[in-house]
């Protein structure tokens, strides 16, 4: 016998409530799947949106995810416009790209503590809480200035976010240097 090997185990590690790292990648196909199926869009588009997530899935260092995300959101636009399916969207754009950050981070082969992800689901409700009053109150106002279509404002809005993303990399570039 070895020294030291007759007593039991001096440490242990317990990681509690805890989900496979794969779980994160799974959960990124089946919202791209999900709202792929119920957006509207025809066969072809909904087939590229999968094939987008099933990337993002197997190899996450391709930012796939987030073109699996913008494939979504221009699929608004090749349907008639209803509140529903702009929320289902909204929310979906935010999840693929929560759960693609969180694809980058977590090794498939991992194992992910419950309690970690309670910070990233509190930021996850809060921000589509917000999200999801500007989409209420969209819906509710641009119908009554009439049936005048507004194909200008995903695009105008696309710009306005690229804006506000560059001059966040520029803040934070200057703050590095």
């Amino acid at each position: 016998m070895r020294a030291g090997s007759e007593g039991a185990r001096l440490h242990t590690l317990s990681v509690g409530a805890w989900m496979p790292g794969a779980l994160v990648r799974l959960a990124l196909l089946l919202v791209v799947v999900a709202v792929g199926l119920v957006s509207g869009t025809g066969p072809l588009w909904q087939w590229l949106c999968v094939g987008a997530a099933a990337v993002a899935a197997l190899v996450p260092r391709t930012m796939a995810a987030w073109l699996a995300a913008a494939m979504l959101a221009l699929g608004l636009l090749l349907v008639p416009p209803e509140l529903w399916r702009t929320a289902v969207v909204v929310g979906a754009v935010h999840a693929v790209h929560v759960l693609g950050s969180l694809a980058l981070a977590i090794p498939v082969r991992s194992r992910v503590q419950l309690r970690v992800l309670v910070p990233t689901v509190r930021r996850f409700v809060a921000i589509q809480a917000v999200s999801q009053s500007v989409v209420l109150a969209a819906g509710v106002v641009l119908p009554a200035a009439g049936d005048v279509a507004l194909p200008w404002a995903a695009p105008v809005g696309a710009l306005a976010l690229l804006g506000v993303a560059l001059l966040l990399l520029r803040s934070v570039r200057g703050a590095r240097e």
